[in-house]
């Protein structure tokens, strides 16, 4: 099955190549964005075009003649820029950001829904799927990549990283310092160390959730609120914050996401340790992924947007996803199939790739789905878990407010 795979895929780059071929130069204009509010700099900006150079260099076999320009914007800044731009009849033809943000540029009339094949359809994991889906059944974006959750650390300092979170707990009571993110996207992992993600999930159901799940919630958060209290446990608003922190020596351990791990080892060299989040009483760490996403600009002309579908058609291919992954192990195939050939040619590192419960996987792309829809609904919950950090909510309360608030959502 695999040759016979391999052989359509051929064919299919086979006749792709062929017919471009005859066809003139195409120039698409890609709008990218970082992953936080920073401020883009030179360096961002550099690195990016380095990045699309490289792409367009390996599909010119699949799109002879595709030229990507690139402009690189904040998440906070993109949506005032794409509207200017489309209002112009500037706008890009191709749009790569995550979940969130292509929603939110969908929303507002910026993008139009990518028309998905039966072959893209069955390249995307379903659940994947789900999660650029809206409420009229369109989708919003195709995901491309999946960015994952880890624990990076320096090894000059901390030999061993944390396997729990007790040892979390005892290392901090030294001289060791840890960072988390107080994001809930990005503390979602430590929810599975407690099993309280079936209570968010039960309440996004409309339902209420059983005793059981409620004490499990009720531990997760009484676990950030006794953590934020430890003197050598750090919890900072943003990744960036914790990623320059960590290079500059001030941290010993963050969470992290795969996707940073370039700049990591540009900056600390063999210093940089990683390896997976610690697990938690009840059960192991549930590392949810971000999504990379391509949405589709409104203002292309036919031949920009017929490169842009097919690019989209190819980049979800095995051929593509194992490549790309491999290449540079920041990221994760959203096609089942590439995913487990990387899990196979990257020895004693697919934890660092896979839950292994596929009722967490489920549970995590449920909860993050609706997330990804409603940004009011993220908003909300991130000022109860901000509540319970800071120490003005108590573990209890903060848990009967969050039911309310997923209910009324469901």
């Amino acid at each position: 099955m695999r040759r016979i795979g391999l052989l359509a895929l051929g064919v299919l780059l086979t006749a792709c190549s062929n017919r471009n071929r005859q066809q003139p130069t195409s120039l698409l204009r890609v709008a990218r964005t970082l992953p936080s509010s920073k401020t883009v700099t030179t360096a961002d900006s550099e690195r990016d075009r380095t990045l699309l150079r490289q792409f367009q260099t390996s599909v010119r076999e699949v799109v002879p003649g595709l030229q990507l320009q690139p402009s690189l914007y904040t998440e906070s800044s993109i949506e005032a820029e794409l509207r200017r731009q489309t209002n112009s009849g500037l706008g890009p033809d191709l749009v790569i950001s995550d979940a969130r943000t292509i929603h939110a540029l969908f929303e507002a009339r910026l993008l139009d829904p990518v028309p998905l094949t039966k072959d893209q359809r069955q390249a995307v994991a379903p659940t994947l799927l789900k999660r650029l889906t809206n409420d009229q059944g369109q989708i919003t974006g195709l995901p491309v990549s999946q960015s994952l959750q880890l624990a990076c650390y320096d090894k000059s300092k901390l030999k061993t990283p944390p396997a729990s979170l007790s040892e979390l707990a005892k290392a901090s009571s030294g001289e060791s310092v840890f960072g988390i993110a107080q994001n809930f996207e990005d503390l979602y992992w430590s929810m599975g160390s407690f099993e309280a993600g079936p209570a968010l999930v039960t309440s996004l159901r409309g339902h209420t959730p059983t005793a059981p799940e409620t004490h499990q919630l009720v531990r997760w958060l009484g676990w950030l609120q006794d953590t934020s209290f430890q003197q050598n446990v750090i919890f900072l608003r943003d990744q960036p914050t914790l990623r320059r922190q960590l290079i500059q020596g001030r941290l010993n351990w963050i969470s992290c996401w795969s996707t940073q791990l370039p700049q990591l080892r540009e900056a600390m060299k063999e210093k940089l340790g990683v390896s997976v989040l610690p697990a938690g009483p009840v059960g192991q760490a549930t590392p949810v992924s971000k999504l990379q996403v391509w949405g589709l600009g409104r203002n292309s002309s036919q031949r920009q947007r017929a490169s842009s579908e097919e690019l989209m058609q190819f980049i979800v291919q095995p051929w593509a996803q194992k490549t790309w992954s491999l290449r540079y192990r920041t990221s994760y195939p959203v096609n089942p199939v590439a995913a487990a050939i990387v899990n196979s040619q990257i020895p004693g590192t697919d934890d660092l790739y896979l839950m292994k419960s596929r009722e967490g996987i489920l549970i995590g792309d449920e909860i993050m789905a609706s997330l990804d829809a409603n940004p009011e609904l993220n908003e909300g919950l991130q000022d109860i878990i901000n509540d319970v950090i800071f120490g003005t909510e108590s573990p209890a309360q903060a848990a009967g407010k969050i039911h309310q608030l997923l209910k009324q959502a469901s």
